[in-house]
């Protein structure tokens, strides 16, 4: 009894810190990692976000970049980081693609981290050359069955959410296409133009001036709901394939350790920042939109993604890199 005793005093000692600590949280500047360089969507949020989260906390908030493979050493940085409050993470796609794609990460993507709230989804498209005789995924099942592996789609990134996806297609389809790798959307979208390319997916966003020039034609959305900004085209759950879902989702991390009390207080000041007018008119000029959610909820997706994207790459037999 006496043992139990003072393992719960203990605890409560523990909670009152914790809880102390939230009190006083933040009375120092906090910093926001970018893993990867300025101008890219990852620093445009942080930037769009931090000043307004600074208000909310009454503290400045520092965007500090730590770029390099492909986010795992911004990523690294931040799990190995004291977990206080003061050091986050505004995390892209490829943070849940890393756990499988790339080998010996240095940190472990779900137990080392514990998400504080989603703050942008971005709709992917899967756009065609014109040329390509097909309008809808039905349509381009149908043709993919009859020239099995003849289809080509162009992955902007090795082993990134897009290519991945790519693969999810194939594998819920049962179409066999040709990989073609390239070093970014820019010259696999001018590739898909010139009709080298026969389908990619990208962000919906910079394909816009495309799709409405006519120079590529858009065959579905990837989400799982329609999107606002293309509401006549059909997502692949519209076709008949459940759940599939590739998105250009960005969300706030934290060090796991982090005491709840001072995730709570980050989650609910971005609630209110992410339903702002300026928020939504910033993130609707990069092409997303604001998302938010609860830390478990977060985190939960956070996992969930891990996992479909490890399933993915186990079925197609992906060399991490």
């Amino acid at each position: 009894m006496r043992v139990l005793r003072n393992v719960c005093v203990l605890l409560l000692l523990v909670a009152i810190s914790e809880l102390a600590g939230a009190q006083s949280y933040p009375n120092k500047p906090v910093r926001i990692i970018s893993a990867f360089p300025p101008g890219g969507p990852t620093d445009l949020m942080s930037r769009a976000i931090g000043p307004k989260l600074g208000e909310a906390l009454g503290q400045p908030i520092i965007v500090e970049y730590k770029t390099g493979a492909n986010g795992r050493i911004g990523s690294d940085y931040v799990a190995r980081s004291p977990a206080d409050g003061y050091t986050l993470m505004l995390i892209p796609p490829s943070h849940t693609t890393n756990a499988s794609t790339q080998k010996n990460l240095p940190y472990d993507t779900l137990k080392d981290f514990i998400g504080v709230s989603p703050v942008a989804h971005g709709d992917v498209v899967l756009l065609a050359n014109p040329k390509l005789p097909i309008t809808g995924v039905k349509e381009l099942v149908a043709l993919a069955k009859s020239r099995p592996g003849k289809l080509n789609y162009a992955a902007a990134t090795t082993g990134g959410s897009l290519h991945l996806g790519a693969e999810l297609l194939k594998l819920v389809a049962g179409i066999e296409m040709l990989t073609v790798p390239y070093n970014g959307a820019g010259p696999a979208m001018q590739d898909l133009i010139a009709g080298t390319a026969d389908l990619m997916f990208v962000a919906a966003a910079p394909a816009i001036p495309q799709i409405k020039a006519g120079r590529v034609r858009l065959i579905a959305v990837a989400s799982l709901k329609r999107s606002p900004a293309f509401p006549d085209t059909q997502t692949f759950v519209d076709a008949g394939y459940a759940n599939f879902a590739i998105g250009s989702d960005y969300g706030i991390l934290a060090p796991t350790a982090t005491p709840r009390p001072i995730v709570n207080r980050l989650n609910g000041a971005l609630e209110k920042i992410l339903a702002t007018p300026e928020i939504r008119t910033t993130f609707a000029g990069m092409g997303v939109e604001p998302w938010w959610d609860t830390p478990e909820q977060y985190t939960n997706w956070i996992r969930e993604e891990v996992e479909k994207w490890a399933a993915v790459t186990k079925a197609i037999k992906y060399q991490p890199e």
